[in-house]
């Protein structure tokens, strides 16, 4: 029985530790932590990239509007300039958030979906093309 407990502790204990929180920009800076995930958009014209460094900066929006600095160290997604809406992971510091991940969805996945022409338009009968 006391090994269960102990099992059942340490497994809450771990799932604590590596539990990773999506927050804003102002919960971040109050929170402790490395692996705080900041979910937002990526401010149009602010991507800047120094690849002899490998390091990536933009300017990321949060869903209260507020806007930080990310500084992203590692290999450069192929498709950054092309999205809008990034998750970063890592850690707060005083004025911009140290990213050791980045989260990014492929907007040309979606965009099919946005496009697919009506079916109601005359000549077709229902018939798409392409």
């Amino acid at each position: 029985m006391l090994g269960v407990f102990i099992a059942v502790i340490m497994i809450g204990y771990a799932f604590m530790s590596n539990s990773s929180p999506y927050v804003t920009i102002e919960e971040a800076k109050k929170l402790k932590g490395n692996n705080l995930h900041l979910a937002g958009d990526l401010v149009d014209g602010s991507f800047e990239h120094i690849p002899s460094k490998k390091v990536m900066t933009f300017f990321l929006k949060d869903m209260e509007s507020n806007i930080i600095r990310v500084i992203y160290t590692g290999e450069q997604p192929a498709n950054i300039s092309k999205v809008s809406k990034v998750v970063a992971v890592g850690v707060m510091r005083k004025d911009h958030f140290l990213a050791h991940k980045l989260l990014i969805k492929c907007p040309s996945k979606y965009e099919s979906e946005k496009k697919e022409p009506s079916t109601a338009s005359s000549g077709t009968n229902g018939v798409k093309n392409g």
